[in-house]
């Protein structure tokens, strides 16, 4: 090796030297920087949480004078509205200290413990805070109904005024009202007018007890006795316009009542005009009914009670329309059963014919489940002919169909898996006979189900 090589292995050397050096030397930059980064989030942290801690117990302590001073202005009662959501913010705030102390024990805390306890105790302190809202917010409610309540029991005591006006007319209008209508028709607001007066005495009492409160400064037991006073004053309202609104009620009912009679009287005489066999049960039942709640109509020279008239011959009249709908959708049903019994029972036949001959010429293959199958198909098939109803006979034929299509399906596989193989869709070719007359058995299968399926394409245009 010369001078030359020399200096350049040596420079080489010396470079890969300094960059590594070099790289060292960012990598430990770079480490210190995210270091510094995170220590500097965890002093912003730990700022946020101390500023928040000291400005949340100021406001804690603020709330507490001005709940006392609420106390005084409002009466004790306030407590209850502003002292849970003082107890709210408390409890936050108590768990915050806490958290803080843990950060400023002697006992060493990691980055990790340090970030999750001072970003709690921010949380904690915003809790506090939405807690002291809804303590300020109730206390401006109470204070801005304190400042309302003189002039409400104010306007209370004139609405009892003008209310209690209008009892003596709503007693004259419920005695007049007899003359027309029966006392079971009028119970609902017989005794409203008596009922008035007992309420508007209460609101009467509320009202002065509210200003004898307010004298007393005693605003909570006032505002509440002034709310008790308004409520009742709407509840004598209520009871007073049911008495002027019952004459129109009955009124429309006697409208509706006459109309109701013409329609009920021609319903009843379409259903006695059905055939004898065809309203026998529900319809004549419900006929009845109807006849009985026309016959019962009161006269039209005396005291009634349309309201309650009117709900009875409706409910029969209403039966009535449902036993007739009733008794023509079963005869569409039964009609339309008539049309599709002939080619239900062919059909059903046909495939119990098919089923049965592929047990029959190939009987050994043939297992336990096709068999039962077809038994069953050929008892339902019998059941079907038997009964003399037409809807029961086409639902008994087309379960035959349906088993003895199943059990055409099962000899299928039997017959397959007899021959050799896995059950697999029949090629078309002739199996082995076993029994007699094998030859076309399994086209008269295929015929039977194609010719059913025509059959039921048929019987769906009867339909």
């Amino acid at each position: 090796m010369d001078g030359v090589q020399l200096v350049g292995v040596v420079t080489g050397v010396v470079l890969v030297v300094v960059a590594g050096f070099a790289l060292l030397l960012r990598g430990r930059r770079r480490r210190e920087r995210r270091h510094e980064a995170a220590r500097t989030e965890l002093d912003r942290l730990a700022t946020a949480a101390g500023s928040a801690l000291v400005r949340t117990d100021e406001r804690a302590r603020l709330a507490e004078d001005e709940l006392a001073f609420a106390v005084a202005e409002l009466g004790e009662p306030v407590t209850a509205v502003a002292g849970p959501a003082l107890r709210r913010a408390r409890e936050h705030l108590r768990e915050a200290f806490h958290l803080n102390q843990l950060l400023h024990d002697h006992v060493p805390d990691t980055d990790a413990e340090r970030h999750e306890w001072s970003g709690r105790i921010v949380e904690l302190c915003g809790a506090a805070g939405t807690a002291l809202d809804d303590l300020d917010a109730g206390l401006a409610e109470r204070r801005r109904a304190a400042r309302a309540t003189p002039q409400a029991v104010e306007r209370v005591e004139g609405c009892i005024d003008a209310v209690r006006s209008a009892v003596d007319p709503a007693l004259a209008d419920v005695e007049r009202l007899r003359t027309d209508y029966t006392d079971h028709a009028l119970a609902p607001v017989a005794d409203n007018p008596a009922q008035a007066a007992r309420l508007l005495d209460f609101a009467a009492r509320s009202a002065a007890a509210a200003r004898r409160r307010l004298t007393s400064q005693q605003v909570t037991e006032a505002v509440a006795g002034t709310r008790a006073a308004e409520e009742a004053v709407h509840r004598a309202e209520g009871l007073l316009a049911a008495v002027q609104d019952f004459e129109s009620e009955a009124l429309r009912a006697e409208a509706a009542l006459g109309a109701l009679v013409a329609e009920s009287r021609t319903e009843l005489a379409q259903a006695r005009a059905m055939p004898a066999d065809r309203r026998q049960g529900p319809v004549d039942a419900a006929a009845g009914a109807l006849e009985d709640a026309l016959a019962s109509l009161p006269p039209s020279d005396g005291p009634s009670d349309p309201i309650a008239t009117l709900t009875r011959l409706r409910e029969a009249n209403t039966a009535l329309d449902d036993a007739v709908r009733d008794r023509l959708e079963r005869d569409e049903r039964s009609r339309r059963a008539i049309t599709q019994r002939g080619p239900a029972l062919d059909d059903a036949a046909r495939q119990v014919a098919a089923a049965r001959s592929v047990v029959d010429d190939y009987r050994a293959p043939v297992g336990p489940d096709a068999r039962t199958r077809l038994a069953e198909a050929a008892r339902e098939l019998a059941a079907a002919r038997a009964t003399t109803d037409a809807e029961s006979s086409v639902d008994g034929a087309r379960r035959a169909a349906a088993l003895a299509t199943e059990a055409t399906e099962l000899a299928r596989r039997d017959l397959a898996q007899a021959g050799g193989g896995a059950a697999r869709p029949w090629d078309g070719r002739r199996p082995p006979a076993v029994g007699r007359g094998g030859s076309g058995a399994f086209g008269a299968v295929l015929g039977g189900m194609v010719l059913g399926g025509i059959l039921d394409e048929v019987g769906d245009l009867f339909d």
